[in-house]
C-alpha cells in the first residue's frame, strides 16, 4: 500500500491543517481505545471504569462526524456518525463474546462489522471523489479482522502474538489515517 498524505499543502489554513491530523488519528485513538477495554474486560477491572472507556469509545464516532460535517452539512454528519457509532457498539459486543466463548455470537457479530464496513465505505466513496470504495472496505475490514484477532489472542492467553497484531494494528491505523487525510486534503483542493 502506498504511503498516501505524501505532502502537506503550504496553502491550507491552520483550521485545515487540524482537520487533517485528526482524520490521520481518529483510527488509531479507536484501536487504542479498544485495546483499553479489552485489557479492562480481560482482567475484570471496575465497572465504572469499563463504563467510561465506553463512553470514551462512544465519543470518537461524534469527534469524526463534526470533522466531517464541516465539509459535507449536517446530515451526512449525523448519518456517518450513526453508522460508525454502530461498527464501535459491534466491536465492544465481540469481546463480551469472545471473553465467554460465545462462538455462534462472534460469527454473527463478525457478519455485522463487515456489512457496516462495507455501509460505510460506500457511504463515504458516495460524498467524497477521492475516497474509493474497495480501497475503504479493504482497510476498514483489515482494521476489523486484526481487532478481533487481538481480542482472541488476548483471551487465549497468547500475549505474545497479541502484542504483534496490536503493533501492526497500530500501523495499519497511520494508513487509514493517511488515506483519509489524503482524501480530505483533495476534497479542500480540488472543491474550491
Amino acid at each position: 500500500m502506498s504511503n498516501y498524505c505524501k505532502f502537506i499543502d503550504p496553502n491550507l489554513t491552520q483550521g485545515e491543517d487540524n482537520i487533517i491530523f485528526r482524520a490521520r488519528i481518529i483510527w488509531r485513538d479507536i484501536a487504542t481505545w479498544i485495546r483499553a477495554y479489552l485489557v479492562y474486560v480481560h482482567f475484570e477491572s471496575d465497572p465504572k471504569l469499563q463504563e467510561m472507556t465506553i463512553n470514551k469509545l462512544m465519543s470518537l464516532p461524534v469527534q469524526f462526524g463534526n470533522m466531517i460535517r464541516l465539509f459535507f452539512g449536517d446530515a451526512v454528519a449525523d448519518e456517518y456518525t450513526d453508522i460508525l457509532t454502530n461498527y464501535i457498539g459491534l466491536l465492544i459486543h465481540v469481546i463480551h463474546a469472545l471473553k465467554i466463548g460465545d462462538v455462534n455470537a462472534v460469527n454473527e457479530l463478525t457478519d455485522q462489522l463487515m456489512q457496516n464496513a462495507n455501509q460505510r465505505a460506500d457511504f463515504l466513496s458516495k460524498i467524497n471523489p477521492f475516497w474509493q470504495k474497495n480501497e475503504l472496505e479493504g482497510l476498514i475490514n483489515t482494521f476489523t479482522n486484526m481487532t478481533i484477532h487481538e481480542a482472541e489472542t488476548f483471551f487465549s492467553g497468547d500475549y505474545e502474538n497479541n502484542l504483534r497484531i496490536f503493533d501492526r494494528l497500530l500501523a495499519h491505523t497511520s494508513i487509514m489515517g493517511d488515506y483519509a487525510a489524503q482524501g480530505v486534503m483533495n476534497y479542500l483542493k480540488y472543491s474550491a
